[in-house]
């Protein structure tokens, strides 16, 4: 890396980009907090700010409770599980040193939704979703560990993500064989765990997997220096030192945290992990300790404005969040593996 793209103009950019996400991110939650079937102006939302914050001792109004115990938590729902796949994206892309690496195409969100579907199998009727995230987790961390088996294997960078495809393929089908025979109102339908949903969050849910999600961003930030260094090969990793099958185990733990939350929040939405660090890396350059939360922003940014999209586009019907990024999503896919096979010949 050369001294003018560490100076101080590349530094000034990357702190330009990471205002630039944060004010678009708030922009884009205020957006999604006035939007939908019940007419909300600014001023409703600072009148129901000043409720709770107990600035004002006015009448509660209808619209106070529709932004405090439906919208609120679902645009924060939003952010946190776009955040978690913004980061974990740009994780798995590094370390396997695959610009294709998403935690949907690599089989990890759907692993993430088998262990949550276990997680609720587990927990009591009436209670918390915590082992619900924490089976998602378990299962997201687990694949993440298993692919990284399969990429000592698979030399192509295409092949590596068709064996996390067909993983992927797999697990859905065995997830929705258990949601269709199960049939109980406490499983969330199969388009939630194939599409993702933001319609039933809840404060309790948002309590359980954001904790989840953020323990898994900060072992992926803490790895950012690890990362940079396996994005130059695993061989020359280890030249300066690094313990390089300890640093993939916790990072590939903190993509399953990630990833395991954000599914537990909101289903598995796929190609945020892809699109988001493709484009950041564009505009900051490869520096993890910039890119993870430069990804973080704008995955959230990305999954609250999908959704605002998705809730209010054709209302009163409500489209899954996953068709939306599969749209925006899969030509760039289309387009990765178009250039791979021409780089091939």
């Amino acid at each position: 890396m050369t001294a003018q793209a560490d100076g101080p103009d590349r530094a000034f950019n990357r702190l330009t980009a990471l205002t630039v996400l944060g004010i678009g991110l708030l922009t884009l939650m205020v957006a999604g907090l006035l939007s939908g079937a019940v007419a909300i102006g600014p001023t409703d939302l600072l009148h129901m700010l000043g409720r709770r914050l107990g600035l004002t001792s006015d009448p509660e109004r209808l619209t106070d409770s529709v932004l405090w115990a439906i919208r609120l938590p679902r645009v924060l729902s939003g952010a946190a599980a776009g955040a978690g796949l913004g980061v974990a994206g740009a994780a798995l892309q590094g370390t396997f040193r695959n610009q294709m690496a998403d935690p949907h195409l690599v089989g990890i969100s759907p692993a993430a939704g088998l262990g949550a579907v276990a997680g609720i199998a587990l927990t009591p009727t009436g209670g918390t979703p915590l082992i619900m995230m924490v089976g998602a987790a378990v299962g997201g961390a687990a694949v993440a560990l298993l692919m990284r088996r399969i990429a000592k294997r698979v030399l192509e960078p295409s092949q590596f993500i068709l064996v996390g495809l067909a993983l992927g393929l797999a697990m859905l089908a065995w997830l929705g064989a258990i949601v269709l025979a199960w049939d109980s109102p406490r499983v969330p339908t199969f388009t939630f765990w194939v599409f993702g949903g933001l319609a039933g969050s809840t404060w309790k849910a948002l309590a359980a997997g954001t904790p989840i999600v953020l323990i898994g961003t900060a072992m992926l930030a803490a790895s950012a220096r690890s990362l940079d260094l396996l994005a130059l090969g695993e061989s020359e990793a280890r030249h300066v030192g690094v313990d390089v099958d300890r640093v993939i185990t916790v990072i590939l733990v903190g993509v399953g945290l990630a990833v395991g939350g954000a599914v537990g929040l909101g289903g598995a939405i796929g190609f945020v992990g892809l699109i988001v660090p493709l484009f950041i890396r564009r505009w900051i350059g490869p520096a993890h300790r910039w890119l993870i939360p430069a990804s973080a922003l704008g995955g959230a940014a990305m999954v609250v404005a999908v959704d605002t999209l998705a809730r209010t586009v054709a209302s009163p019907i409500e489209i899954p969040v996953g068709l939306f990024t599969a749209i925006l999503g899969a030509p760039v896919f289309v387009w990765f593996l178009m250039r791979a096979g021409r780089s091939r010949s």
